[in-house]
């Protein structure tokens, strides 16, 4: 018994032509002539009968009407849910983010998705946070990350993903990694020799603090720079916390409590423009998203 033949069952009640059901499934005639005597031998029971140029069913294949309707909802329903499984594995994901969040915090998280959905081609880039904005305003990014204070707009929805802090970072090798934290006072904003993120970011504000030997617009490259010598860097956290289980640390990570009228804590916030007709990919990946969030929030 297969879901043609119920199919035919379900048109010969409401059709009650065999023409005008080969018509409505897009088959001939004779096929559903043929399918009609095949589902009687079949069960071994009659179920059409012909009455003044009408074919109708006649008791028993009233009874069986009911059961076809059921598998034949329950063969769309199964048929619809693997072609909506298909669509979200083999869709597509364009995210924008600033450097931070696009450096240490969507590479892991982005790993993850992609093996719960190894079709889908992702595509992330990274960008200062205007340029992030404009991507998103223009519909040439599907998702923004951007840190607190990075965006303003009454048609963007903003949801907090995670939660970071700006301290600073020195080499595991410098000569006072064991002295006490006290030894990072603020007279070292004078006297240490500071390497500084030259894009801009969050740690905009810490940054302005010091005079830098060197600048540049690489946080790995910047982090290199420490753990090769006796440079200090304002840095956020993620950058070196995330990477904990690294063979060999290189750089220390160390509280900055000198700041004043400044907020270590900030936020690594997810964008997606208001009303939009999220794909089924796109609000997998807002899901995945917000349960992540919600982990790293617990860590």
């Amino acid at each position: 018994m297969n879901i043609l033949k119920l199919r035919i069952l379900m048109m010969i009640d409401k059709f009650h032509k065999a023409t005008d059901v080969a018509e409505a499934l897009q088959i001939k005639q004779p096929t559903v002539s043929f399918h009609m005597k095949s589902l009687e031998k079949e069960l071994g029971v009659s179920l059409f009968v012909s009455q003044q140029g009408r074919i109708m069913l006649t008791e028993t294949g009233k009874k069986l009407l009911p059961y076809a309707k059921q598998m034949v909802a329950l063969e769309q329903e199964a048929r619809q849910t693997v072609n909506e499984h298909a669509e979200q594995s083999q869709g597509q994901l364009h995210i924008g983010a600033e450097s931070i969040s696009g450096t240490y915090v969507l590479p892991s998280m982005m790993a993850k998705f992609a093996q719960q959905y190894p079709e889908c081609q992702i595509r992330l880039e990274i960008q200062s946070p205007d340029k992030v904005r404009q991507l998103l305003k223009q519909g040439e990014i599907d998702f923004a990350f951007l840190n607190d204070g990075e965006y303003s707009s009454e048609h963007t929805v903003v949801e907090p993903v995670a939660s970071d802090r700006i301290g600073v970072i020195r080499s595991m090798s410098m000569e006072y990694t064991s002295k006490p934290m006290d030894a990072l006072g603020p007279e070292m904003l004078d006297k240490g020799t500071w390497v500084r993120y030259s894009g801009s970011s969050v740690v905009d504000p810490y940054s302005s603090l010091i005079k830098p030997h060197l600048e540049m617009n690489s946080w790995e490259a910047l982090r290199q720079v420490v753990s090769n010598g006796e440079a200090l860097a304002f840095f956020p956290a993620c950058g070196v916390l995330r990477n904990e289980g690294s063979d060999v640390p290189s750089v220390e990570w160390l509280p900055w409590p000198h700041a004043e009228g400044q907020n270590e804590r900030y936020h690594i916030n997810l964008l997606y423009l208001r009303d939009t007709n999220l794909s089924m990919v796109q609000q997998a990946f807002l899901d995945f998203t917000r349960i992540e969030g919600l982990e790293d929030q617990r860590s």
